[in-house]
């Protein structure tokens, strides 16, 4: 259902929205970034600039690239994916899955660098680092920067500065420059404004009803903002309808949930065993930040934010628990 089901603010209507958008970009707004490098986003939203793509592709027909950690459905809620070329760094058997190595996303981008020009998007930052290292990680941007010199093709590497070290900010910031995306006023995504509204992908397996033990969240104390602990749900339970409900629960809290796409596509065994590993990972996240907050208030408010943004990833969760049990211990 589109977005615009009721009046957005101001009382600007969608259109009146969009030909500010192409106003702007008339104006010089949308510029493009220089050719031939490697540029780092710092960007606390990481959907927000993938309406900035959708603008170029469709204003300056612009060859937009895009190597994310959404599903084909979730990326195409922000761009219309016909319109660019995409890969779902993914373990999944899909199409339009590659595997999340570093190797394999150079590999593709070296070869679609070598003809015609274009931007390259490659999100999933935090989640690459965390996979593999930050210093491969900076190897692999080097490598790029090499390859990319002299072409007419350049490549973004969005990321939050909280999922980040100081350190490891200041030696990625030298390898890629900062590159600032402009913002146009909208948080609506383009895509529904361009053309039809996008669908969520209808699930054609036969489904049973929805059976899950104690609907009702266990919740933990109330100070833990809108972080909850729900009910386990059996295996007896667990049908597409089940998990893709309870993806939802965990993406409206906030956590990055996507690996857990591959369940639809894997035999039951496999996807429930999938279900329960992200499962206690968040239960993990869920007492971390109870823990957190007890940071907090003793005046760790940095560190507090920075573990808060990757327990939300799910992510580094054994250093930042050895970390909070340093802290919380008295020994700091």
């Amino acid at each position: 259902m589109s977005n615009w089901s009721h009046p957005p603010p101001n009382g600007l209507s969608a259109v009146s929205i969009l030909h500010s958008m192409m106003t702007k970009a008339r104006r010089g707004t949308l510029s493009l970034p220089l050719t031939g490098r490697v540029f780092s986003v710092v960007t606390e939203e990481p959907r927000e600039p993938l309406h900035w793509l959708a603008l170029l592709e469709h204003e300056l027909s612009t060859n937009v690239v895009i190597y994310s950690r959404l599903s084909p459905q979730r990326l195409g809620q922000h761009i219309k994916l016909n319109r660019i070329e995409f890969k779902w760094l993914s373990e999944n058997m899909d199409a339009h899955a590659l595997s999340p190595s570093l190797e394999r996303i150079h590999h593709a981008i070296s070869t679609r660098i070598s003809t015609d020009q274009g931007i390259i998007w490659v999100d999933g930052v935090e989640y690459l680092i965390h996979r593999q290292g930050f210093d491969a990680f900076l190897s692999f941007t080097r490598s790029l920067a090499d390859e990319l010199s002299g072409t007419d093709w350049t490549v973004l590497l969005p990321y939050s500065p909280l999922s980040l070290e100081p350190t490891e900010i200041a030696h990625l910031r030298r390898e890629a420059i900062p590159f600032s995306i402009p913002k146009f006023g909208s948080s609506e995504p383009v895509a529904e404004i361009l053309d039809e509204p996008q669908k969520e992908p209808v699930i054609t397996e036969a489904i049973a009803p929805e059976i899950v033990e104690h609907e009702e969240p266990l919740l933990i104390p109330p100070t833990v903002d809108k972080l909850k602990l729900l009910s386990t749900i059996s295996k007896a339970s667990f049908t597409p309808a089940v998990l893709s409900r309870r993806i939802e629960q965990w993406t409206d809290m906030g956590f990055d949930v996507s690996e857990l796409e591959y369940a639809f596509h894997a035999d039951k065994e496999t996807g429930y065993s999938l279900y329960q590993e992200v499962e206690e990972r968040i239960r993990r996240a869920v007492e971390c930040e109870r823990r957190i907050q007890i940071i907090e208030i003793r005046g760790h408010l940095v560190e507090a934010t920075k573990m808060r943004f990757r327990i939300m990833q799910l992510t580094g969760l054994d250093s930042i628990e050895a970390r909070l049990d340093e802290l919380l211990s008295g020994a700091i």
